[in-house]
């Protein structure tokens, strides 16, 4: 059995912002330290993934383990024209982070997390869920796999859309 097949899934809740900024964090700094959490918290463009949470229509989920420790976490974030998200395509498509733990990775628990929020978001009718992907980072062949594509000509290259 994978680790990610043992691990609980349960929604995020309201107070987690703390783990949504480990997670923020986490994500910025994939390719080696790039920043601090005081640094992060500094800079708009990356502070409004995991502050003001949640928006009115925010949602997701954590994976945690039989202690109840976060090995993982998707969210959906909506945000503006005027305060956009790296992956920004429309105001009326979320868009996804995730993280999972060093020690977790490569276990099918990204895929567990992402293919959850996906079964939310179709029950809810969105029409589509965008993120955001640097150039080489390993995650995106993941996001590939789940249905991701580029999000047009328009896009940056690491913009990343999948229709629901």
């Amino acid at each position: 059995m994978n680790a990610g097949e043992a691990t609980m899934i349960r929604d995020l809740r309201a107070d987690e912002q703390e783990l949504l900024a480990r997670a923020t964090l986490g994500n910025m700094n994939w390719p080696g330290q790039r920043y601090t959490l005081d640094q992060a918290m500094a800079v708009p463009s990356i502070a409004h993934y995991f502050t003001w949470w949640p928006g009115p229509f925010d949602f997701g989920l954590v994976a945690e383990d039989a202690q109840g420790i976060a090995e993982g976490v998707v969210w959906l974030r909506y945000f503006t024209a005027a305060d956009p998200g790296f992956g920004f395509v429309d105001a009326s498509i979320p868009e996804l982070c995730v993280w999972v733990a060093e020690g977790q990775r490569g276990l099918g628990l990204g895929t567990r997390l992402i293919t959850g929020i996906f079964e939310q978001a179709r029950a809810m009718a969105l029409p589509a869920i965008s993120l955001s992907v640097e150039a080489g980072n390993p995650a995106r062949s993941l996001y590939e796999r789940l249905g991701f594509v580029p999000a047009g000509p328009y896009f940056d290259a690491g913009t990343l859309l999948r229709t629901l």
